[in-house]
């Protein structure tokens, strides 16, 4: 829909046949106070606005329209065979027109500067539409996050109860009947105890993630070094047992949380601690790069038995683990349930 708006009679025909014939639905107006009552009533697309009308200018009536919330968005094309000069058409765009042409126009210079603008508004609507679909998009992944970190953490707490439970009655049963049962009876409480030591580590985790997940955004200056010292004091005696030699180079500070830095350098640490070569002390290197001024690479290395070719795209998801996978477990008990 185009609304064209001129008191003169010829003029305005001539436009509306012309626009009619290349496909759009066309209404008239000869003066400003009967362009706006047809702009509210009938919400054109684009506006073809004479600058001269009889009760009010042209301008004037843009105005209105661009500063009426639910009329803005309505293009205004402005035309003048008087108004020629550049502070006029600046005048005007400055109003809020959307584009301003002097008379005499050629017809398909009028029909193209038309259909430029609605093609314009046409790509501004849909953008606005996909960044409101993106809008509700992330709303609705905020809230699921939310619903799924509430889950997590209350799930983690309520399972723990019942695992407590199972840890102190298999443990229970060790005590009291160590030495009453066969072998195989004697196996399947360690097996019992093995698989609930390994949930109560999947439930501190879950917790640990979800913690981590929270805490995200409270970044602040780290010193890496001190961080780095209290990290290898809490190893300190496994460090000692194991006659591992720790190196690093020289670190900085950085931004990031300094709790959450110190438990990833811990588990890395620990990791190569644990996971060395049968025989052979570990060495670990904790290494720092500069990779961009705003982006550096804190790199763990070891010496130990490193991690199958296989594994290394899934190793770094949460939750996953190599070795003592609670799978084992199962496949112990159906090697027991078959022997007998």
């Amino acid at each position: 829909m185009i609304l064209n708006v001129d008191d003169h009679e010829p003029g305005r025909y001539a436009r509306t046949r012309l626009l009619q014939q290349a496909g759009y639905e066309v209404a008239d107006a000869a003066s400003g106070n009967e362009a706006l009552e047809l702009i509210t009533a009938l919400r054109p697309s684009l506006v073809l606005l004479d600058v001269n009308l009889p009760d009010m200018s042209g301008l004037e009536v843009c105005r209105r329209i661009k500063s009426d919330a639910d009329l803005s968005s309505i293009l205004v094309l402005q035309v003048s065979a008087s108004a020629i000069t550049s502070e006029d058409r600046v005048g005007a765009l400055d109003n809020g027109a959307d584009a301003y042409l002097i008379e005499p126009v050629d017809s398909d210079v009028l029909l193209a500067t038309v259909r430029a603008l609605l093609r314009v508004r046409e790509a501004e609507e849909k953008l606005a539409k996909a960044n409101k679909a993106l809008q509700e998009t992330n709303a609705l992944l905020i809230r699921r996050n939310e619903d799924l970190q509430r889950f997590a953490y209350a799930a983690s707490h309520d399972l723990q109860e019942p695992l407590r439970t199972i840890s102190n009655f298999t443990g229970l049963l060790e005590r009291r009947y160590a030495g009453s049962l066969d072998s195989e009876a004697d196996q399947i409480l360690t097996y019992i105890q093995q698989g609930a030591t390994r949930m109560g580590t999947l439930i501190q985790g879950l917790l640990m993630y979800e913690r981590a997940s929270q805490e995200h955004g409270d970044w602040t200056a780290v010193d890496l070094t001190q961080v780095l010292t209290w990290t290898l004091k809490d190893l300190e005696k496994s460090i000692t047992e194991s006659k591992t030699t720790i190196t690093f180079d020289p670190l900085s500070t950085v931004s990031g949380n300094s709790v959450l830095l110190s438990q990833l350098l811990q588990n890395l640490i620990h990791n190569g601690l644990k996971y060395h070569k049968p025989g052979k002390p570990a060495r670990i290197h904790i290494s720092y790069q500069n990779k961009t001024p705003d982006m550096v690479e804190i790199g763990v290395s070891d010496n130990g038995i490193g991690i199958p070719a296989k594994y290394q795209e899934v190793i770094f998801a949460p939750f996953q683990r190599l070795h003592g996978r609670i799978s084992g477990f199962w496949d112990r008990i159906g090697h027991l349930s078959t022997n007998r």
